[in-house]
């Protein structure tokens, strides 16, 4: 959007010195305890009354989400990350084991991608020379979306885990 590049890999280095130093990065001795442990606000008197994570978990979950850029935009999911490193990528190809779900199983990583799932969904990112988004369909069917936004359509049939998707491989352009 015009922001100077020197600025943005400025901010990416202090973020991910930030993130360096918290927990999720830490070994449980280090940090003094387990740092992704989910917790529920229970009084000893009683049952549960506010299941939750720390704090913690909720912000690396937030976070990574805006790295990996998801956001919504006036009612359709756009998939535009802007803090990926390389080394997050797939060194060589792998199964990805997904949990159990209707119509789900392994779920194969070629050398050079990133999977995720989102609303229940893989999404597999993989290095490109354009942003597309191809949705493969659970009829068997493939569907192209050029460019990084799905429209209001599929943005809702994501949102509301109408299980129309089986997988999601978007294609993102490699800066500089």
């Amino acid at each position: 959007d015009g922001t100077d590049e020197s600025l943005l890999e400025a901010l990416s280095a202090h973020v991910e010195e930030i993130r360096n130093g918290l927990g999720l990065n830490k070994s449980p001795p280090e940090y003094g305890a387990i740092p992704l442990d989910p917790y529920s606000h229970t009084p000893g008197f009683g049952g549960v009354q506010q299941p939750g994570m720390t704090g913690q978990v909720k912000e690396d979950i937030l976070s990574r989400l805006s790295e990996l850029g998801v956001s919504v935009e006036e009612g359709r999911l756009a998939l535009r990350p802007f803090r990926l490193r390389d080394e997050e990528f797939a060194v060589s190809e792998g199964v990805w084991r997904l949990p159990p779900a209707p119509g789900s199983g392994p779920e194969k990583i070629e050398e050079g991608s990133l999977g995720f799932l989102l609303f229940g969904v893989p999404v597999i990112y993989r290095w490109s020379d354009g942003a597309r988004i191809t949705i493969h369909r659970a009829d068997g069917a493939q569907e192209v979306v050029q460019g990084s936004e799905l429209d209001q359509r599929w943005s809702r049939s994501l949102f509301g885990r109408e299980g129309l998707a089986r997988k999601m491989v978007v294609d993102i352009p490699r800066k500089g």
